[in-house]
């Protein structure tokens, strides 16, 4: 009776202990989605000699599950207010398991792409629903703290990817790349069978308007297509200009018929609400910066400093490791003094340390160039924490799902964006050198003293948005407390 009464209780939210659960179980799930993110990459080149197709083909597996999880998110953040977050977080962890376990058995290029999409589904569902949980059951009192390790593990997840896939893959086969989620999985589904609150959502029976999140989906495929497949070296310019411009076309058909829908995929309040607004604008922005200066910083460590792969690898997950303890740590900080201070603080450290950055040269000592990362990776890590909990404090009771998949939508969106934007800059800064533009790969023509111009100017470019977004967080008002 007793080990049956333990497991039919729910958390109690108002207990350190429940509150300790409930963020557990949603940072596990958060941690197995962005890990998928990232840990396929190092196994890409494996599968494509196994099955000797073309790397074009091969990088589909990797922008697949991207582009699934990015497109739905939203829609399933609406999906949990209108069913419950329970139901949604427990059905988006089963389809994930299942596409997992897909992928691990596939017999072919198709039957993998596909089981990548079931598995992008599955995380778009609990992705969405993660935020939501934290901001409805959780006291305001923690509410920052608790965001901040969401998010903390979420970037923990996507830098450790490409050192786990590998280790994987080495050692016991890309197939087990999969397989590896299937214990977290169930670990994930049992603590949220009996953790989360199980609350059934709105009453509102009205018909779910699918023409609205089928134009936003088509609409953010196609564009974060064309910024995807401008990293694939080969696709011609023409391609990416009809996807950009198509996605584009499609978008303003769907702004056009959401303003006449008595159903509106995103909660008009949420769309009037300013604070609501700069406080997405800002998480984009960081979002972006945060994912182009990640994904450059290990090819300038290998290709102008000439480090061991490993080496950089290990360099690259200490700042990430480091996020687990800030990310939380400002959070809580924002809980108490507020979230305006805090982000502000966060990404002025961020700003100084891009400034910093901007004065390397060839002969700057590694270990400086480590110290300067870990400033601007942690300070930026610092910031996600207070910025969720004013995005999610702006959001009204009934909007809370909604509002949590447009924040992780952004997010997700300034990922895919931030690698070809800050890709840009660089090459930019490169063909303004001389360097021609001829589709050949830009790295073999690079001299360590033509590199670092381009590495300037993109921690220069970092800097100019960190002050773009220290202006906008000015501007915005804080999440009131309960006591104002």
């Amino acid at each position: 009776m007793s080990s049956i009464s333990i497991f039919s209780a729910r958390p109690d939210p108002d207990s350190v202990t429940g509150q300790r659960i409930i963020v557990a179980t949603v940072s596990l799930a958060s941690l197995m989605g962005a890990l998928d993110m990232s840990i396929v990459n190092i196994t890409v080149p494996t599968i494509d000699k196994a099955w000797q197709i073309p790397v074009g083909v091969g990088s589909l597996i990797i922008i697949s599950y991207m582009l699934t999880i990015t497109g739905l998110i939203l829609f399933m953040g609406k999906l949990g207010d209108r069913y419950g977050f329970r139901k949604l977080f427990l059905v988006g962890l089963a389809l994930f398991g299942l596409g997992s376990l897909l992928c691990g058995i596939s017999f072919n290029i198709t039957s993998l792409i596909a089981s990548r999409i079931l598995q992008g589904a599955g995380a778009a569902m609990f992705s969405a629903i993660g935020p939501a949980v934290i901001t409805t059951y959780l006291p305001s009192s923690v509410r920052g703290k608790s965001l901040g390790f969401l998010i903390a593990m979420s970037a923990v997840g996507y830098a450790l990817g490409p050192g786990v896939g590998g280790f994987i893959s080495q050692y016991a086969g890309w197939r087990w790349v999969f397989f590896l989620n299937l214990p977290i999985v169930l670990a994930a589904l049992f603590m949220s069978w009996y953790c989360l609150p199980a609350a059934s959502g709105t009453t509102e029976q009205k018909p779910l308007n699918f023409v609205g999140p089928a134009l936003f989906v088509s609409s953010l495929i196609l564009i974060l297509s064309a910024f995807s497949f401008y990293q694939v070296p080969g696709t011609p310019d023409a391609y990416l200009l009809l996807l950009l411009v198509s996605g584009l076309i499609v978008g303003g058909i769907f702004v056009l018929r959401e303003r006449k829908s008595p159903d509106p995929l995103i909660n008009p309040a949420l769309i009037r609400n300013r604070d609501f607004q700069l406080g997405i604008i800002t998480c984009l922005i960081i979002t972006t910066l945060f994912s182009g200066v990640t994904y450059l910083m290990p090819l300038y460590l290998i290709n102008s400093r000439h480090l061991d792969q490993s080496l950089a690898g290990l360099i690259m997950t200490v700042p990430a490791l480091l996020s687990i303890v800030v990310a939380p740590a400002a959070g809580s900080l924002a809980d108490r003094h507020g979230s305006i201070i805090i982000s502000i603080t966060a990404v002025g450290l961020a700003a100084a340390g891009f400034l910093i950055f901007f004065t390397f040269n060839p002969l700057t000592l590694v270990i400086v160039i480590i110290a300067g990362m870990i400033v601007t990776r942690v300070s930026t890590a610092a910031f996600f924490g207070p910025n969720a909990r004013l995005i999610m404090g702006h959001c009204p009771p009934d909007a809370v799902g909604d509002g949590s998949g447009v924040m992780m939508t952004v997010r997700h969106v300034g990922m895919v964006v931030g690698i070809a934007f800050f890709q840009s800059v660089f090459a930019i800064r490169m063909y303004m050198e001389g360097i021609p533009r001829d589709g050949t790969p830009l790295v073999s023509k690079l001299t360590p003293a033509l590199s670092v111009l381009g590495y300037q100017a993109v921690y220069l470019t970092s800097f100019a948005l960190c002050i773009v977004v220290i202006i906008l967080i000015r501007r915005t008002r804080d999440v009131p407390s309960p006591d104002d």
